[in-house]
């Protein structure tokens, strides 16, 4: 088993009561098959206490019936089982590996093809999204292992590799990666003016049928307003998108212009337009190690590029509705990627208008 994973992945820990946005509230937890078949033989009142918790849903599937379960949240939006310190009863109860898969995985995740086994965390968990900006002085550099590592966060995802490819599938995952790994390399390549590493992926995009100028201001607004509501914290970062389209952006030189990063510039010394450019590549970067692989599943690239550059433009309308004093705030403009990320990546209905025609 080949594990790739960015370099940050090793530094990552649940960091649990600290949290500032617990995964465990306002979110809905769902709960696998195999994880719901265990909690039938919990034993004594705390197994009586998740089967009193446990919510199941029928729905109609296209070859019949299909079954769903989860945890519903509280009146206050939290798991039921996050207590009033912020821990999980259910970990000090049962232990990691009794959790539903959703909280033993979040908010790592994985992609495999073959033997081939790719591994991030996601923007939606400050602490990752902590890390993902930590060092933007520095290419993300990603790690290739071939072998376990003795480090349980990563080993527990070296499984059985899936059914071998064949020497054309192998090929053509191979294809996909080296080029994602050229579009890492110049968005992250210092040398090149920032509208240049812009200029390369628009036009890349465009090669696979999707051109981002086709679509206005207006229509991705409008994309956007069909959006699914999780949290409110979303409402209050795009409300004032909404309301800037009709009465102008506070901070619209974002809209209008590239701030550029003339080489060797440190983010310490940096403007806050350069520094917000600085995170929006990075974003990019994200963006396209977690998502290109989709390439290899659905066969076509058009809507990882639908979900890139929307992406990239969506952030934009964020950042220019800031007031010129929370734009001047690293902190405010990193957690405006927390919060699309709890709202698009983990959504699947939102996921699929932002990629989508």
């Amino acid at each position: 088993m080949k594990m790739e994973y960015p370099d940050y992945y090793e530094r990552f820990a649940c960091i649990g009561p600290a949290c500032t946005d617990s995964c465990c509230a306002r979110w809905e937890i769902d709960v696998d098959e195999e994880s719901y078949y265990r909690y039938l033989t919990v034993q004594g009142p705390f197994g009586d206490r998740i089967r009193g918790c446990l919510h199941e849903e029928v729905t109609e599937g296209e070859d019949g019936p299909e079954t769903a379960w989860s945890f519903p949240l509280t009146e206050d939006r939290r798991c039921p089982f996050l207590n009033d310190e912020d821990l999980c009863d259910m970990y000090t109860e049962l232990g990691h590996d009794k959790l539903p898969r959703t909280c033993r995985e979040f908010p790592r995740g994985d992609a495999v093809v073959g033997n081939y086994h790719q591994i991030d965390v996601a923007l939606a968990c400050p602490e990752a999204n902590r890390l993902i900006f930590e060092d933007l002085d520095h290419p993300v550099k990603y790690v290739m292992r071939d072998e376990p590592t003795g480090v349980p966060a990563l080993d527990r995802y070296c499984a059985p590799e899936e059914e071998k490819l064949e020497a054309a599938e192998w090929g053509t995952l191979l294809d996909l990666l080296e080029e994602r790994n050229q579009i890492l390399e110049v968005l992250q390549d210092g040398s090149f003016p920032v509208s240049e590493r812009y200029a390369a992926l628009f036009g890349l995009s465009a090669e696979y049928g999707y051109d981002p100028a086709a679509e206005t201001r207006s229509d991705l607004i409008a994309r956007m307003d069909r959006m699914e509501l999780l949290d409110e914290r979303w409402s209050q970062v795009y409300d004032p998108v909404k309301r800037a389209a009709d009465t102008g952006f506070p901070s619209a030189h974002v809209l209008e212009q590239v701030a550029e990063l003339p080489p060797g510039t440190a983010l310490a010394d940096a403007t806050p337009e350069q520094a917000a450019e600085a995170e929006l590549l990075r974003f990019l970067v994200y963006l396209v190690f977690r998502y290109y692989i989709d390439g290899y599943f659905s066969k076509e690239m058009t809507s990882f590029y639908r979900l890139l550059l929307r992406g990239f433009h969506s952030m934009r309308l964020l950042l220019a509705a800031l007031s010129p004093e929370d734009f001047a705030n690293a902190a405010v403009r990193r957690d405006l990627y927390h919060v699309w990320s709890r709202e698009v990546e983990h959504s699947p209905e939102n996921f699929y208008l932002m990629k989508e025609e």
